[in-house]
């Protein structure tokens, strides 16, 4: 019989109770790696699995709640519309900036008490580093993950503020502006048209006042996205006032320029310098010398373009966007430049890149020349082929404007510019200006979708057309324009009745209009 009190003799197979402890440490080890793995990647669910559950799973509730709402809101309106719907609230984007930088701290907090929560009790140095420095690498990488998303946040409020803030007075006419609405699922049902005038200032540290030194008006369809680029000759004289414009009392004609004035240089008749693209400097200049001529907070150079060109189209311009030629520049290399058709001058030669004329007609200045063909073009280089007109004229300068305009529309990739948005940001806080509300940015992203679908044509106001920049005739500036935005006619149907010949008329047909010159983009 055996005694019970005997110890039992150990199986040569068995751990040692000091071997079973290591084990245990691996084993604990392992699941603390997870644990905090599994926090990281699901806030609050690795710290379901330790003492402090209860906590974890208020975590990890909240987190899933707030997924939730926010997958739904995505799936109601789409992530653009979503995203802008919430850049149109600059109030509540800077609550949601805050409400990110609590949810990275909460995250991060949420790692760190998992990890020392997990951790085995007996735990050798070599692990205990190892673990630590993982949930460091972890911690930082949500940290600047939240802090990131928080900083571009606020970073996009200060711009919301900035470019698409509440328009100051006298930058808008009496009914401009858009109708978009809020209910059913165009916002655009009350808007048929839209006319966005297109501003290219030559503002600089080397210039005097500022030169429009672009104009061009984007008419625009809402409902198909038809879109007519109308460019305004720089060089157009005698252009009509708006009917409340203050510089009447300084042309009682009602035309800039008209008497002679001190836009002329006191030259008989009208020079150079009361150009359209002078109109800006000419209004900043009297608002200086005739104080309380405009109203407080307006800008007089923009007023009285947008009069101007209202009164020239015989359109109301609803939007307004300025960008100098610095900033158009910084927003090319933003986007990666532009793919561009480069085209020979009117003349046969190539376009020059910088280049005036003198009294003689001597180009001098050039900086460098464009080889024809279609390439990549910087910011810098976009930018000349957009202004060059030493070679030609500004007839084909405007019409290379349309097309650099086409490229940039067709061309841009939102997604693409994420990785520069502070510097983006910035670009726009200083280079640009707009009197698109905030409110309307998700209508817009909707109706420049519809553009890049639909039929983009050019509008030409050249002497080919009867319209003459010395002496221009505006009733007829005025008919072209509608012609060229009138919808397409539908495709006449053939006819089963045949026709018969009759003999041609001698008599004097009284000339109409002639059509405008559009051009379809796909030509540049």
């Amino acid at each position: 019989m055996t005694d019970a009190t005997a110890p039992r003799p150990r199986r040569d197979n068995a751990p040692s109770g000091r071997e079973a402890i290591r084990r245990q440490v691996r084993a604990g080890f392992r699941r603390a790696l997870g644990l905090t793995t599994l926090g990281t990647l699901l806030p609050g669910a690795g710290l379901t699995q330790t003492r402090s559950k209860r906590l974890g799973w208020a975590v990890l509730a909240l987190f899933l709640l707030t997924g939730v709402v926010v997958g739904y809101v995505v799936l109601r309106d789409g992530i653009t519309n979503a995203a802008l719907s919430l850049v149109a609230r600059p109030s509540l984007l800077q609550g949601v900036a805050v409400g990110f930088v609590a949810i990275g701290i909460l995250w991060c907090g949420s790692i760190i008490l998992t990890a020392v929560q997990s951790r085995p009790t007996r735990l050798d140095r070599t692990r205990t580093r190892t673990l630590a420095a993982l949930t460091t690498v972890l911690v930082f990488l949500v940290a600047g993950s939240t802090f990131k998303v928080a900083e571009y946040t606020f970073i996009t409020t200060d711009t919301v503020n900035q470019v698409f803030g509440t328009t100051s007075l006298g930058n808008k006419q009496a009914g401009s502006g858009v109708n978009v609405t809020t209910e059913g699922d165009d916002p655009w049902a009350n808007q048929p048209r839209v006319n966005i005038l297109l501003l290219g200032s030559d503002a600089g540290a080397d210039r005097t006042g500022i030169r429009t030194d672009s104009m061009i008006v984007a008419s625009i369809d809402t409902k198909t996205g038809r879109t007519a680029l109308i460019s305004m000759p720089r060089n157009l004289l005698y252009a009509p006032l708006a009917p409340n414009s203050p510089l009447r009392a300084r042309y009682p004609s009602g035309h800039f320029g008209a008497p002679e004035s001190t836009c002329a240089q006191n030259s008989p008749g009208v020079t150079g310098q009361c150009m359209l693209t002078n109109l800006y400097v000419e209004a900043e200049n009297y608002a200086k010398d005739h104080p309380g001529a405009y109203p407080a907070g307006s800008v007089p150079g923009r007023q009285e373009i947008r009069g101007a060109v209202q009164e020239i189209l015989g359109l109301q311009m609803n939007q307004m966007v300025i960008v100098d030629l610095y900033g158009f520049q910084q927003l090319i290399d933003a986007m990666g430049g532009l793919d561009v058709n480069v085209k020979l001058s009117a003349n046969g030669t190539r376009l020059t890149i910088g280049g005036q004329h003198d009294a003689s007609g001597r180009v001098f200045g050039v900086k460098g020349y464009f080889e024809p063909g279609r390439q990549h073009l910087d910011g810098y280089h976009a930018l000349w082929y957009a202004r060059t007109r030493a070679a030609d004229d500004d007839t084909h300068r405007q019409m290379r404007q349309r097309c650099v305009v086409q490229a940039i529309v067709q061309q841009v990739n939102p997604a693409s510019m994420v990785s520069r948005y502070p510097e983006i940001a910035k670009i726009l806080k200083q280079r640009i200006f707009t009197d698109i509300e905030a409110q309307s940015l998700p209508a817009f992203v909707q109706l420049v979708e519809r553009v890049q679908k639909a039929k983009i044509t050019s509008v030409a106001l050249t002497s080919s057309q009867g319209v003459y920049s010395s002496d221009p005739d505006y009733a007829l500036v005025r008919e072209l324009v509608q012609k060229a935005i009138a919808p397409p006619k539908p495709a006449a149907t053939p006819s089963t009745t045949p026709s018969t010949s009759k003999p041609s008329s001698t008599r004097t047909r009284t000339p109409s209009t002639p059509s405008p010159t559009t051009t379809p983009y796909e030509q540049c």
